[in-house]
């Protein structure tokens, strides 16, 4: 028997997983009844229903118009992206003059796909309520819908939209969704409308005859948006899909949804094997489902620590930590799995396992735990006392589970950097600022020198902590990030617009991505909010895509 995974489907796990929702262990929020404003939904925010109140509507506008949207490439830095997002993701009483204010929902939604992915957004506005009424609010959720493969909701959007209806990607739209359910004559003559505009669009249409004539598209046709994406997986429904060059970040993501199905041996060692010879989403999705498979659960901490290596890699070690956090408590602590000890520590912390993550701490100062011993009575004792009467069993030819164990490799602790980083990471993690030997823990961080270790400790600075040597130098030395704005994010902190302040601190840290003083004024913008443990929190994912 061989194991078969699609491995959209891990993919999808990981990517709400690793979505601001997951992160925080919550769902879809409605803070009112009655008639529901855009703003007061939320999908697993860091805000509180007065998050985004104290605003006024201009000022938000003007503050999210100038965030990457999302057709752009995005956030480039993963902490502002992950910060903005918690943010934009809050429900919350509108700001100040902004009650069906649906242009500005548009924005906050924008801007929330340009910080994360698309999984996240499609719920967002899947729960928001008459989006029918704005063509923005519905293209976006209809965008992220295709893109998703949630064709019929997206179909059943385009359908119910009031206003902008014969517009060219509408046409477009209504046009793939009737080829969808097998109306060709109707889709032919309704992309024939949209081609009567001026507004070309030589990849839909290639895709969709394509599509319909049922024959492969040409190599050229790659997917700018999700409509096209949507009918590129229609037209080819086991080939990776690509996307155009300059297409958005959240839409090349949302490509990993698609693809072969993989097969992979029934044994989970050779599973294992097999899931390394493979590339890019396909591999990271097989080891995905290792790490959740419970057959052998040494196989599944080798999966994990590639699969968070891979990501580490790729900027991505936080996301993907956090979603596979959970899956720690359940690996065995031995001498091989300690290889990866200091990552899977990391990973329970950033899913909120602080045990776990001290047990691990432990086991990589002193040693893995002894295995149990075989209770009296049990088949093993049986098998090795020579007076219990049981010579047929001791006389059975020796087999695969009779075999003793290989000797367990020589345990060597870890270095004095990796214990100090992990020590630093549970205090941070359980607010432990006060404590007695943190600041000692902190300058043995620091002593390693390196930017990293001085943003660190400059936003533990701006949280009330003593600052370690050379820090003022590094701050005296540079000038204020490029292209931020800290004053306005201390007056948003001050009048107490929370999701301002957070959009502000995110905006620091995505100007200046190294600078210990972008990091002291995005925590300092926090900790005036009163938002101490979105600092910490913004401190651990520091520490935690550091290094050792």
């Amino acid at each position: 028997m061989r194991w078969r995974i699609r491995f959209a489907l891990a993919l999808g796990a990981i990517a709400l997983s690793a979505s601001p929702a997951a992160a925080q262990g919550a769902g879809i929020q409605v803070r009112d009844l009655g008639a529901v404003d855009p703003f007061q939904v939320g999908v697993g925010g860091a805000l509180d229903d007065a998050g985004w109140s104290a605003s006024e509507a201009a000022g938000l506008r003007a503050l999210l118009t100038a965030l990457p949207d999302g057709q752009g490439r995005g956030w480039t830095e993963p902490l502002a992206a992950r910060l903005a997002a918690r943010a934009l993701m809050s429900a919350g009483s509108p700001p100040d003059g902004a009650r069906d204010d649906f242009a500005l929902a548009v924005l906050r939604a924008d801007r929330a796909l340009a910080a994360g992915r698309a999984g996240p957004v499609f719920a967002l506005l899947s729960r928001t309520p008459r989006i029918n009424e704005s063509a923005a609010l519905s293209r976006l959720y209809v965008e992220t819908a295709f893109a998703l493969g949630e064709t019929q909701d997206a179909c059943r959007a385009a359908d119910a939209l009031l206003e902008g209806r014969d517009t060219p990607y509408w046409l477009r739209a209504r046009a793939a969704c009737l080829a969808f359910d097998g109306a060709v004559p109707a889709a032919e003559l309704t992309a024939e409308l949209a081609r009567a505009s001026d507004e070309a669009a030589p990849v839909f249409d290639a895709l969709l005859d394509a599509y319909i004539l049922d024959r492969p598209a040409p190599a050229r046709a790659r997917a700018s948006n999700g409509l096209e994406l949507a009918l590129a997986a229609a037209a080819a429904p086991s080939s990776p899909l690509t996307v155009a060059e300059g297409a958005p970040v959240w839409l090349a993501r949302a490509a990993e949804r698609s693809g072969p199905e993989i097969s992979l041996p029934s044994s989970p060692a050779e599973a294992l094997d097999a899931a390394r010879a493979l590339d890019g989403a396909e591999g990271e999705a097989a080891l995905g489902a290792l790490v959740q498979q419970d057959a052998d659960r040494d196989v599944a901490a080798e999966a994990l620590a590639l699969r968070l290596a891979v990501a580490h890699e790729a900027q991505r070690f936080v996301d993907v930590a956090r979603a596979y956090g959970e899956e720690v408590a359940r690996l065995p602590i031995n001498t091989r799995t300690l290889v990866s000890g200091e990552a899977f520590a990391l990973a329970a912390l950033l899913a909120g396992d602080v045990q776990t993550a001290r047990r691990w701490r432990r086991a990589l100062d002193q040693g893995p735990p002894p295995p149990p011993r075989s209770a009296p009575g049990t088949i093993d004792q049986l098998i090795t006392q020579p007076d219990t009467g049981v010579g047929a069993l001791r006389a059975m030819p020796a087999g695969p589970a009779l075999r003793s164990a290989p000797e367990p490799d020589p345990f060597e602790p870890a270095s004095p950097e990796t214990l100090v980083r992990l020590d630093l990471a549970i205090a941070l993690a359980e607010n432990g600022l006060r404590r007695s030997d943190f600041q000692a823990l902190l300058a043995a961080r620091a002593e390693a020198g390196g930017a990293d270790r001085l943003r660190e400790a400059a936003a533990l600075t701006a949280l009330g902590v003593r600052p370690v040597e050379g820090l003022a130098q590094a701050l005296s030395s540079e000038g204020l990030p490029g292209g931020a704005n800290p004053a306005a994010g201390f007056i948003a902190a001050r009048t107490g617009a929370r999701g301002e302040a957070m959009l502000h601190a995110a905006g620091l840290l995505e100007a200046a991505p190294q600078s210990p003083s972008a990091a002291y004024l995005a925590a300092r913008v926090l900790a005036d909010a009163g938002l101490q443990v979105e600092a910490l929190r913004l401190v651990l994912e520091m520490v935690a895509e550091g290094g050792p």
